[in-house]
């Protein structure tokens, strides 16, 4: 007797388990919690442009992906306060890599290898040494 009361409470809690995680009993105010994030959904950019490939496709068909074109820029000669107002913005400011102070008759603030968003940055020199004029750096002289 009482077994089989045990097989019939267990096999009661197996289908009002299963009626729970179904969503049977949301209009009664008990179900498991909604997993969606829709607001993940309006933060996708163009979300039809991505094409999914087999790993035999994507390796019969590599994407060639274009370089990028990076830009070397110079200034004019600056004088030591010139130097000395840029070298602690550069320091805070610009990635190490991207930026030498070249030694001349004065000193020269050479920008060798500068991206996209590091090009869109150089007006931001003007708010640091508001008469700083960049040129094009020369190209390299070829050796014989």
């Amino acid at each position: 007797m009482m077994a089989r009361t045990l097989v019939w409470l267990l096999l009661l809690l197996n289908v009002l388990y299963w009626s729970w995680a179904q969503g049977w009993l949301l209009p009664y105010g008990f179900g498991p919690l909604s997993q969606r994030e829709p607001q993940r959904l309006a933060q996708q950019i163009l979300p039809d442009a991505i094409t999914l490939v087999s790993q035999a496709d994507a390796r019969r068909n590599p994407v060639a992906v274009a370089p990028e074109e990076l830009l070397c820029l110079q200034t004019g000669l600056l004088d030591a306060a010139q130097v000395g107002a840029l070298r602690p913005y550069l320091a805070s400011a610009w990635p190490a890599d991207s930026w030498v102070f070249e030694p001349a008759p004065g000193a020269r603030l050479r920008l060798p290898a500068l991206n996209a968003a590091l090009q869109a940055r150089v007006p931001e020199f003007s708010t640091v040494v508001p008469d700083v004029v960049f040129e094009t750096c020369p190209e390299p002289e070829a050796k014989p």
